[in-house]
């Protein structure tokens, strides 16, 4: 059925392709109008070489070209001294093009039409990271710091305005997160990204899950017949250390080309918890302290071979191992009298948790050009398998308030669990230009099972006693069919529209074995996009978008399992959980390259997340992840970057935006509703005229405010990092100091059922890092990276 599908897919692709060429003539002349024989004409179209030829007498052309826009460049001994955008959409002469040559010297050029720093196309934001101080000897992760609607806070990633976000390396999205994704983005040197694109609303072509955004890396084109090694090293300090090491190699010879890296870390950090559940006889004031370990050891290699001009194809394998880990906690459970503020009793547990991981993924790609008309088919294959493999054990004993043992408390289980995800996904683009347009369509099959086994034995007595009552056994699986349709198109010269849709339909099947229950769930869901863009010259732009969006639940909320954390605590999926929707609309508009606002609109329907139900007869606290949220929001995002002093660039960020949240359940508060805030500030300082020292100091700061149906505190963080450079920019040697006032301590409060608590969470974010990496090889190449199409799957097993 499958190969049935794919044939068919193949056929109503090629069948669609049509040939539509036109007639381009003009002339090359000199600052004098003279013309301008023999010189080199070169045609790009997205950074891709379409045709190349010598102008003849009389500095005359002539070209066939299909429509759409493309890039005239001409070249006078092997320099660049014209660089003109020509938008094709009929025969024409366009007339003469200028060039300026001057005192032209073997050793000078002439380029004209420099890119912005920041440029606005249609559906998307384009931060030219060449000409910001940030590209020098750093790596991919530093120049998102400063890439306008994003922000990186203790290496962690994400897009203001939006929930979540998903990144792309070449437009092809990545299935790396967390942790995996940060140090495979500190591999990619700054020196070769051409741009970073900021996608706030993904067109149709990129699968609606999450209600997120998109960061698409550009890198610059790869040097023939060459090589490159980068290895790196590094030490963080914060209440206890941690080490890593990693490193990629990158290879290129005539039709191949092969890249491997490698990461490995070894370590621990300290993390503290403190929640206060307010009852109306006692005061519940719990505190959980303890100790994460992390050893993973990731491996990443993937090559291409171009088959022919209009073919090629490669692979993409990824493996990532945790290896088994035990990680202690205790947890201090204080029941106060309210009304006389004394301890009643106190309950102390004590846990270990053991974790193993291990990761596979395979994607192998295809990438058929039909002909010269830009006309591309793009098949990926996909595969990935993860074993989840867990072990808590726990102890807990209550305490009376005069130090007895309360008799009878003692309580001792252990979970064990066992969790094996695979996924197959085949995924169908098409690129197509047309005379008038520009289309893209395509489709996507993609299946996922997730098998859960769950026990739990009581250990009261010392001696394991299997409790079926509170074990389970968990099959879920889900089917997904997607078709999508785009066209974009150029109006005038100032203005540009896209708009597309995007067809899902998803059946799930959830099986608990242990309890006899099965839940079935299908759904249908159109997601429509489109964009709208002015750019009445070239210091203002003006932008319109609009998207429907999904967020499917993860695997781990939809299991029914009851994982217990003691007597009094514990957490449970939820078989019956929704997907929720929302949509995105924003408004943009851009003064030049240095100042970009954003008004935004979004609203979320059927929103769910884990919430904490507090039982008003007792002390017992349920963990547990419903559909009760509505929520809209409106905000302000302003991104400004200046240059007050050559030695200073400065990027300030901030968001504003006033949230709205309404609830039917009986549980939770009715509404909600309140302003919310975010500053950010980065500081690039230029230290020597060689430009091999840099000081960056960022600072931003949260307002008070609420969080759908939760008010936050306010808390900020101060982060200072300083870049030395040496051996001609191959070694780079880097300090850091991040949260040097360890003021990143946010807290949460919630009311369920009449009962207010509150949570705070502190994961040991003031470190101190130091990092040592060094390049060398053949000339410093960069490798259009094959990413796996299945990222969504993947994300989703977090």
């Amino acid at each position: 059925m499958k190969k049935f599908l794919l044939y068919i897919y193949f056929q109503c692709f090629i069948s669609l392709v049509a040939i539509a060429q036109h007639t381009i003539s003009g002339k090359i002349i000199d600052e004098n109008n003279h013309p301008m024989e023999f010189v080199v004409l070169t045609i790009t179209q997205n950074d891709s070489t379409i045709k190349e030829e010598v102008v003849k007498e009389e500095g005359e052309f002539s070209v066939s070209l299909p429509a759409g826009t493309f890039t005239f460049k001409v070249i006078y001994f092997g320099k660049i001294i014209l660089t003109q955008n020509i938008n094709v959409t009929q025969s024409e002469n366009i007339g003469a093009l200028k060039a300026i040559v001057g005192s032209l010297t073997l050793g000078e050029f002439v380029l004209e039409d420099t890119k912005n720093l920041i440029e606005r196309k249609v559906d998307r934001l384009v931060f030219n990271v060449e000409n910001t101080v940030a590209a020098s000897g750093g790596d991919a992760l530093d120049l998102l710091k400063v890439t306008p609607r994003v922000k990186v806070e203790n290496d962690k990633i994400a897009m203001i305005g939006k929930s979540g976000m998903s990144v792309m390396i070449d437009d092809r999205i990545t299935q790396l997160s967390g942790e995996e994704l940060v140090n495979y983005l500190k591999n990619i040197p700054s020196d070769n990204i051409k741009s970073i694109e900021v996608i706030t609303n993904p067109p149709a072509k990129y699968s609606a899950e999450g209600n997120s955004g998109l960061i698409n890396i550009k890198l610059k084109k790869s040097i023939e017949d060459s090589w490159s090694t980068d290895i790196r090293t590094s030490y963080q300090q914060a209440t206890y250390a941690r080490g890593a090491i990693g490193g990629n190699f990158n290879y290129r010879k005539n039709k191949l080309s092969f890249y491997t890296i490698f990461y490995y870390s070894d370590g621990s950090n300290a993390h503290e918890t403190i929640s206060k559940v307010h009852y109306k006889e006692v005061l519940l004031n719990e505190e959980i302290l303890g100790r994460s370990y992390f050893q993973p050891l990731n491996v990443k290699c993937g090559g291409d071979y171009n088959v022919s001009d209009k073919i090629s194809m490669g692979f993409l394998v990824n493996s990532t191992k945790l290896f088994p880990n035990n990680s202690p906690s205790t947890t201090t459970s204080e029941l106060i009298n309210n009304q006389t503020q004394v301890i009643d009793s106190l309950i102390k547990t004590n846990s270990i948790d053991d974790k193993e991981n291990q990761r596979n993924s395979v994607n192998y790609h295809l990438i058929y050009t039909l002909d010269t008309n830009n006309r591309k088919l793009s098949l990926d294959i996909d595969y990935f398998k993860i074993k989840n493999n867990t072990d808590r054990f726990f102890e807990s004993t209550t305490f009376l308030n005069n130090g007895a043992i309360s008799q009878g408390s003692f309580a001792s289980a252990n979970n064990k669990g066992n969790q094996q995800i695979e996924n197959y996904s085949v995924n169908l683009d098409m690129e197509h230009p047309f005379k008038w347009a520009t289309f893209n369509y395509g489709g996507r099959l993609t299946t996922t099972q997730t098998d859960n086994e769950l026990h739990f034995f009581d250990l009261k007595t010392g001696i394991p006693i299997f409790d079926d009552a509170q074990s389970n056994t968990f099959i879920f699986t889900e089917n997904t069919q997607a078709a999508y349709f785009s066209v974009h198109k150029e109006l005038s010269k100032k203005w540009e529209a896209k708009a597309g849709l995007r067809a899902e339909n998803t059946n799930t099947k959830g099986n608990s074995i242990t309890i006899n229950q099965t839940n079935t769930v299908q759904y249908f869901q159109f997601f429509p996009t489109a964009y709208l863009s002015y750019n009445p010259n070239d210091s203002n732009s003006f932008s319109l978008n609009y998207g429907r969006r999904i967020n499917r639940p993860s695997f781990s909320f939809l299991n029914p399992f009851q994982y217990v954390y003691n007597q009094y605590s514990y957490s449970e999926g939820n078989p019956f959980l929704l997907p929720s929707f929302s949509h995105n609309l924003e408004f943009e508009y851009m003064f030049k390259d240095f100042w970009v606002n954003t008004i935004y609109l979004s609203k979320l329907e059927n929103g769910f997340e884990q919430v904490t139900i507090v039982d008003s007869s007792g002390i017992v606290m349920r963990t547990v992840p419903e559909n009760f949220i509505e929520n809209t929001a409106i905000g302000l995002a302003e991104n400004i970057t200046i240059i007050p002093f050559k030695f200073l660039e400065t990027n300030l960020f901030v968001d504003i935006y006033y949230s709205h949240t309404s609830s039917s359940k009986t549980f939770a508060l009715n509404l909600l509703s309140g302003w919310n805030g975010y500053v950010g500030l980065s500081n690039d300082f230029k230290l020597n005229k060689k430009k091999t020292a840099f000081l960056n100091i960022s600072y931003f700061y949260i307002t008070k405010g609420v969080s759908n149906l939760d008010r936050n505190n306010d808390f900020d963080q101060l982060d200072i990092a300083l870049k030395l450079l040496f051996w001609k920019e191959k070694m780079k040697l880097t300090f850091a100091g991040n949260d040097l006032l360890s003021s990143n301590r946010p807290e949460y409060t919630s009311v369920t059922n009449g009962i207010k608590n509150s949570f705070r969470n502190y994961t040991d974010n003031r470190d101190f890092r130091i990092s040592i990496s060094y390049n060398f090889g053949g000339t410093p190449k960069n490798y259009q990276k094959h990413e796996n199409k299945n990222s969504e799957e993947l994300n989703r097993t977090n």
